[in-house]
């Protein structure tokens, strides 16, 4: 929140407007909230709000002065975490006639859905908001761009004023935030969760002092052209100049605020899989909290940080359009608060750090089609639809013309499950698998397709994986290991976030972890390779020639077929054996809005658009086609910077 909020109430008459303007503010009168019982026109009103994988549906019954009937439909959220949480707050609301409850969940994208979408029935049977339906398939029907809205000023509930609006308190809307109360900037941050988006802990930098320290040499030539052929070029180097040549600076303001920033270095000999000849950085950075501190995380310390300088963060608030003067600037942004009402923020400067669009269907679509040919889950940012992207399109900005999927080759499916879109029971499209992060996925062992024929080398990058099963039958594969493969994890060497599954290897978790998959039926465990294929309802006799030509392979210590490394050829010849199906875990988009390295967005005549900047996921010209897992945490890293430069680069134009 802004130092200098300020409400106008100029158009606003009577008290049944002036419970409006409260509504906007998220305090509803409530029989929770007031001591008076609140007033509800009977009727039975719905809301429909985005949750972790799914949208979730509330419709709540009401007499004149009671909550009779409170339903909540939450049936594609993950059961054992969301479904439970909906269960619970449904008889919390109807015991409490609130939604202000307490829950047990541990569901911490879905509980603040569910809370959002109770207090919009809530407010609609109180005559003080419109419904609110966030599942932008119905909205939207075929264009998932659609025209800007319209909203009439009689419909603004309360406007703010500012000189900077951040929308958006993820990786780099923080960092930004942080920035911006060090230089004393009147600044409002909005967040449309009602809680605030994960932090990601491996970090991309280049340059820091304890890379020094540790003498370690990052060629930042070959880097910068590395990402750059990643990307077939369809990228702008001074964007990503931008990036290394300050990244460095970003770790070192996050230590002078107590973090202490450390570097892994992975063996030189065994990164990412030699025979694809790309430079390979070998180090990746952490950040530790710093001593003493009670938050959870480093998001958490910040939004500390800047509370204590008098700032903070309004939550709930949607992103409808960005607002413009007569010369095309952005001047500020339309919300919905978490009761649905409008409001608008008018702001000298914003800076888009909304994520991208995973949890947009129509957006991935029409823009990745590549995640639905092998994509089967969606993990971390499914709540990001787009809103910051579309927002930016409706003010003039150019898009990136290719799309950049993050997908991680984690996604575990039952036989039979096919990559792609599926429809959930309130004919929402949504992915079919039920496990997003099976974190051994990414190991480099045997893969075969349906055929039971192996079709890639193993030994890629996350993505290439996926990309490689596209091609194949439903674009899914099945993983082979034998009764070893702990030693065989140990022997691999990977690093970055694969290197969690050397940690579970270390500790002899890998064994327990399948066992406890087989139940559920998405690992399956023979004696022979002959018996899985049977249980997996693969070709017994071709899996078992592959098999044994894979065990020829790694007797010669050389992949004639497919090039993998000889110290990655590891026999599979130890029963048990086990197999499961996997296809890819959509962890975010990184294609969105084109921008300079000030961070400043363009428009369609590669113009930059005054007062607009974006960061981050809803930005562009730093990715295309996919994610470069060659260098850990670039996409964090490239992030966490851009959220100073574009602070930076405001004051400098102020």
């Amino acid at each position: 929140m802004s130092k200098k909020n300020i409400s106008r109430r100029d158009f606003l008459k009577g008290a049944a407007v002036t419970a409006m303007s409260a509504a906007a503010l998220g305090v509803l009168p409530t029989a929770a909230t007031a001591e008076q019982a609140a007033s509800y026109t009977p009727g039975t009103y719905t809301a429909v709000v985005k949750g972790y994988g799914s949208f979730i549906k509330a419709t709540l019954t009401f007499s004149e002065s009671a909550i009779t009937e409170c339903v909540i439909d939450a049936s594609g959220e993950t059961p054992s975490i969301g479904g439970v949480a909906a269960d619970e707050i449904a008889k919390l609301v109807m015991e409490n006639q609130s939604a202000d409850v307490v829950s047990s969940a541990s569901a911490a994208i879905t509980v603040p859905a569910v809370k959002k979408a109770v207090n919009n029935c809530i407010a609609q049977a109180m005559g003080l908001a419109a419904a609110l339906n966030e599942n932008v398939e119905e909205d939207e029907g075929d264009d998932w761009l659609g025209a800007a809205p319209v909203i009439a000023a009689e419909k603004i509930a309360s406007v703010q004023n500012t000189d900077l609006l951040i929308v958006g308190a993820g990786n780099g809307g923080m960092m930004a935030a942080a920035t911006a109360a060090d230089a004393g900037v009147d600044f409002i941050v909005c967040e449309q969760n009602a809680v605030m988006g994960d932090t990601r802990h491996w970090i991309g930098a280049v340059d820091t002092d304890v890379q020094k320290a540790a003498g370690i040499e990052v060629k930042k030539d070959r880097l910068l052209n590395e990402l750059a052929r990643y990307a077939s070029n369809k990228v702008d180097m001074e964007v990503i100049k931008a990036w290394m040549n300050n990244s460095a600076e970003m770790v070192s303001y996050l230590e002078s605020l107590g973090f202490k920033a450390e570097v892994h270095i992975a063996p030189e000999s065994h990164v990412g899989g030699n025979n694809m000849e790309y430079y390979v950085p070998s180090i990746w950075h952490t950040l530790n909290l710093p001593e003493g501190t009670e938050a959870a995380d480093r998001h958490a310390f910040l939004e500390q940080y800047i509370g204590e300088k008098g700032y903070k963060i309004q939550y709930s608030m949607t992103l409808v359009e960005l607002c413009q003067n007569e010369n095309g600037d952005v001047n500020g942004a339309i919300f919905t608060d978490a009761n649905g009402a409008y409001v608008q923020i008018n702001a000298k400067n914003v800076i888009l750090a909304t994520g991208g669009y995973p949890g947009n269907p129509k957006m991935i679509k029409a823009l990745a089609p590549i995640v639905t040919e092998c994509v089967t889950a969606n993990s971390y940012y499914a709540p990001n639809t787009g809103r910051g992207i579309r927002a930016g399109i409706w003010a003039g900005a150019k898009m990136d013309s290719s799309c950049a999927p993050m997908v991680f080759d984690r996604g575990v499916v039952a036989p039979g499950v096919k990559a792609g879109y599926v429809e959930d029971a309130n004919g929402n499209l949504v992915f079919p698998g039920t496990m997003s992060q099976l974190i051994i996925g990414t190991q480099p062992y045997l893969k075969v397709n349906k055929e039971g024929k192996r079709f890639a080398n193993e030994s890629v990058p996350y993505d290439f994986m996926n990309y490689a099963a596209s091609l194949q039958t439903d674009g899914v594969y099945a993983a082979i290991l034998p009764g070893n493969v702990t030693d065989d994890i140990l022997a691999y060497d990977q690093y970055g976030c694969a290197q969690i599954a050397v940690n579970i290897a270390q500790g002899n978790g890998i064994i327990p972890m399948l066992e406890g998959m087989i139940e559920d039926g998405l690992v399956f465990k023979a004696d022979t390779i002959e018996e899985l294929a049977e249980k997996m309802g693969l070709p017994a006799d071709t899996l078992a020639a592959t098999v044994a030509r894979y065990n020829e392979l790694a007797q010669k210590g050389v992949d004639e077929d497919y090039g993998k490394e000889a110290y990655r050829l590891r026999p599979i010849t130890q029963a048990p054996f086990y197999g499961y199906f996997m296809g890819g875990s959509l962890l975010c988009t990184c294609d969105g809005l084109r921008i300079n390295d000030k961070c400043q967005v363009y428009d369609t005549n590669h113009k930059t658009i005054g007062g607009l900047y974006a960061i981050g996921n809803c930005s562009g010209s730093f990715f295309s086609g996919n994610y470069p897992e060659f260098f850990v945490g670039v996409a964090v890293g490239r992030t966490m910077t851009q959220g100073r430069l574009a602070v930076k680069a405001i004051l400098e134009n102020a």
